[in-house]
């Protein structure tokens, strides 16, 4: 198959504080206090915390409050009636995660932040928002409504896909692809005395593929790292695991580009975008049946 010059869908986005790097923080602090020795060490040493990331759902809420109690009518996050995204991402964070004793609140609130602000900016595309009020009426009136017929949708679906079905269950893809990878890199990834390394963690799990998309581009990428999904989905490409980890890659047909799923290829992200567009046309769907 050909594939020259094919460029991330997903890096033509601003970079989002993902799932899996939050899945990977995570691990970090639980490791500052258990010092695994094993995947299933880190496996079970951070069930309980998967769990309760489950309960608590991905947009915590705390976000939710901040978001609903006024924090949006800051005059600034708006510039000539149009919302200022970064202005916003960078205020939450400040409110949210500052102070917090609780490290592990710390990274599942950085997590709600950037979630928030991606749905946002995705939504912001076609709502074209110029008040707080529309944005207030679109996430607290629908979305993280308890009342709502469908529930708070922050602890469904709007959760991650891989908390919001752990232990079992296909959405769990990117949760067990990790520990499938973290089991065959232990070696690259631990000390001289089998002890989980939290630099080598970052940089072998999550750092070398940014580099590598950055350095040489998604085709050598490919031809490096990678190997297809065989006949049946010759554009789904796997990473070699035993030496590399990265994201599931899926050639978009004539468009030379790739799209970075966080499933099993033909899985969630099989459609770019096809998450988000589903919750705005819940919204919208409520809106006009509101009307």
């Amino acid at each position: 198959m050909e594939h020259k010059q094919f460029t991330s869908i997903r890096s033509l986005t601003q970079e989002e504080y993902g799932q899996v790097q939050t899945l990977c923080d995570i691990i970090k602090a639980a490791n500052e206090e258990k010092h695994f020795k094993s995947t299933q060490e880190v496996f079970e040493g951070i069930s309980p915390i998967m769990a309760r990331y489950i309960k608590r759902g991905t947009i915590g809420e705390l976000t939710r409050h901040h978001i609903e109690a006024g924090l949006l009518n800051d005059e600034s996050l708006f510039s000539d009636g149009q919302l200022d995204c970064d202005a916003l991402r960078k205020k939450l964070l400040e409110s949210i995660t500052t102070d917090k004793d609780d490290k592990f609140e710390r990274i599942m609130a950085q997590r709600d932040v950037f979630k928030f602000v991606g749905l946002l900016m995705y939504f912001n595309c076609f709502r074209k928002y110029t008040s707080v009020e529309q944005i207030r009426e679109d996430f607290c009136q629908h979305l993280f409504n308890e009342e709502k017929p469908d529930g708070d949708l922050s602890k469904s679906w709007l959760n991650d896909k891989m908390f919001f079905c752990y232990p079992m269950g296909g959405h769990a893809y990117p949760y067990f692809s990790f520990f499938w990878a973290l089991d065959s890199l232990w070696e690259c990834v631990s000390d001289e005395n089998g002890v989980l390394d939290n630099e080598k963690l970052q940089n072998k799990m999550i750092d070398e593929y940014q580099k590598c998309k950055k350095e040489m581009g998604l085709e050598a990428l490919v031809d490096a790292h990678y190997s297809d999904d065989g006949p049946c989905h010759p554009e789904v490409f796997f990473p070699n695991t035993e030496e590399f980890y990265g994201p599931v890659l899926v050639a978009v047909e004539n468009e030379r580009k790739f799209i970075e799923s966080c499933g099993e290829g033909k899985g969630p992200n099989r459609y770019p975008y096809g998450y988000e567009g589903a919750l705005l046309q819940r919204i919208r769907t409520k809106k006009q049946g509101n009307d």
